[in-house]
């Protein structure tokens, strides 16, 4: 029998300062949060580097995101920022209910002085997002719409990706065009036809 994960449990984050994270955290994405702890320079936790953490969450689950802050030894006051490109991390993406709420969001970044990257359409799972960083310089991304795949397996083929005008996005022509786009990549899987 194959092991298989369930769903993809948490993301864990080393941060310079737990309380501007926190902050911007709930500010902008209302997560809450769980706890937060600190531990005695002569005690070991979460393995030998982390000085202290907070857990966040987006609903019921104890946490969705773990924030650290590591011990001064290891990781000095100083230490730059997240990279814009390298290995390890690339973005975190975080999934909005309506249009609305990512229209809404995006406002309210941008009106809050957070660094906005791009917004876009197109490319693997199609959904309509934007870009943005957080204090730490993480690639944050935000989307509404990501094609769903049904029992049948069918992916439909996407467009390029392009960058939008996300606060003048035609989100009813683009649901329009996924859902006839949809119906062609079923048809095919009936058929036989994608391999």
């Amino acid at each position: 029998m194959e092991v298989r994960v369930v769903r993809l449990g948490h993301v864990g984050l080393t941060v310079r300062d737990i309380d501007r994270t926190i902050d911007f955290y709930s500010t902008y994405l209302g997560m809450r949060l769980t706890e937060k702890f600190e531990y005695p320079e002569e005690k070991i936790g979460h393995g030998v580097a982390v000085a202290a953490g907070a857990f966040l969450r987006c609903d019921v689950t104890h946490h969705e995101m773990s924030i650290f802050r590591m011990r001064r030894d290891i990781l000095a006051a100083d230490a730059p920022d997240a990279p814009r490109y390298g290995f390890g991390l690339h973005h975190i993406a975080f999934e909005l209910n309506t249009p609305e709420d990512l229209k809404g969001l995006f406002k309210k970044m941008r009106d809050g002085g957070v660094e906005i990257v791009n917004s876009r359409k197109g490319g693997p799972g199609n959904q309509p997002r934007f870009y943005a960083r957080d204090p730490d310089g993480n690639l944050l991304e935000f989307y509404w719409g990501i094609d769903k795949v049904g029992w049948e397996g069918a992916s439909r083929a996407y467009d390029p990706i392009e960058e939008i005008d996300l606060l003048n996005f035609d989100f009813e022509a683009y649901v329009d065009r996924r859902e006839r786009d949809a119906a062609e990549a079923r048809k095919g899987i009936r058929s036989g036809l994608n391999t």
